[in-house]
């Protein structure tokens, strides 16, 4: 394929919620004769490889967290979804639905095992439809051997060799490998540490006086990636605000980085690419135009800076993604060096490891219509 490759264009009546792995793209769209379904699209050839109907097959009735997960021991990856069947309420009796996990070959489509997290509750007595994995806090250890889903009071982990489940405290995040469970102080708000756990039995094997918890990953200001623990908003020995890296899972100090070098950042992304390890730190300005500077994540250096650019759109497969004057601009993580730059006047894509999603056009009228363009990265 060729960079800017179109694969699909869509028209939906839902978020399409794009998931990848750099192998396989999977993407919810609209059948010209309605429903819905899943399509899944081979990265390599850019070929579409099949689909599969989210609302006739009763594997998959009102599916909606949707996540991908390659695994070391599987040739496939694993597609692991959330659904819920609801029974309609019966006279004095309140409606109420079963929440359920499965995991599918994220190639032939097959149901490789499925699981009923909870039956006859009536918090999921409406379905799910439209949720996505981040509102249902799907995520998988980066080894694709567990997978954490919060959906709401409760919070499970899950074996995704068999489907497995046991229940964990509800703040549990995942770091990389392992879990953290972020720990408060009586004197304060929220987190001040974390400790790092063992998926398989729930061991302490560190910690680290950091507020990791699972809002501030998703507003970046901590992540995890390649035996990392970086967090943005942190302090060196000296008092001075810095970037800092610590050694999973032991919680060690490895490295810390002056935001005078950087510039201050308030999001930090992870290049998913293991040969690059790079952290991308950006910095918004306070609404103006900010810096972006790459770190190395196993040792703390700055690899390059750029002192403004109008938006930053993301980073995967060792590529970074920015606009600059208007124009969509694709940097090599390690070097800086400009790869491809697009001309036209566009907005930001949605970066996934293989592909780019594009919203073209967004339409509010009685049900919201949703124009998406996927093309290579």
């Amino acid at each position: 394929m060729t960079s800017g490759q179109e694969l699909a264009t869509y028209a939906s009546d839902r978020a399409p919620h794009p998931v990848s792995d750099g192998r396989t793209l999977a993407v919810f769209s609209t059948p010209a004769g309605g429903g819905h379904q899943l399509d899944l699209f081979d990265l390599r050839s850019g070929q579409k490889t099949g689909s599969i109907d989210l609302e006739t097959s009763d594997q998959w009735k009102n599916a909606c967290g949707l996540t991908l997960v390659a695994q070391k021991r599987r040739e496939h990856s694993l597609i692991v979804s959330t659904s819920v069947v609801a029974q309609p309420a019966e006279g004095i009796h309140s409606a109420r639905g079963t929440l359920s996990l499965r995991a599918h070959d994220a190639v032939t489509g097959s149901l490789v095992w499925k699981k009923d997290l909870e039956t006859n509750s009536t918090q999921w007595s409406n379905s799910c439809e439209g949720a996505t994995a981040a509102e249902l806090d799907l995520s998988a250890t980066s080894d694709g051997a567990y997978a954490l889903l919060g959906p709401g009071l409760k919070t499970y982990l899950v074996h995704l060799a068999d489907g497995t489940v046991r229940q964990v405290p509800d703040s549990t995040v995942v770091l990389d490998r392992w879990l953290g469970l972020p720990r408060g102080d009586s004197s304060r708000i929220g987190a001040v540490s974390v400790d790092i756990q063992a998926p398989a039995t729930g061991k302490k094997l560190g910690s680290v006086d950091e507020p990791v918890t699972a809002d501030n990953q998703e507003l970046g200001n901590t992540a995890a990636h390649q035996g990392r623990l970086i967090a943005l908003d942190s302090e060196d020995t000296q008092g001075e605000n810095a970037v800092r890296g610590y050694s999973l899972p032991s919680g060690k100090p490895a490295w810390s980085l002056r935001h005078s070098a950087t510039g201050h950042g308030d999001w930090v992304t992870m290049d998913l690419d293991s040969a690059t390890g790079t952290a991308v730190v950006y910095d918004n300005g306070g609404g103006s135009l900010g810096a972006l500077a790459a770190v190395d994540v196993i040792s703390g250096k700055l690899r390059w800076k750029i002192d403004a650019s109008d938006d930053f759109c993301g980073t995967a497969d060792g590529r970074v993604y920015l606009r600059v004057n208007s124009q969509l601009s694709v940097l090599d993580a390690k070097t800086k060096k400009q790869v491809h730059f697009d001309a036209e006047d566009t907005e930001c894509p949605d970066v996934f490891p293989g592909a780019l999603v594009y919203t073209d056009e967004e339409k509010e009228d009685v049900i919201d219509t949703y124009q998406y363009r996927i093309a290579a990265p």
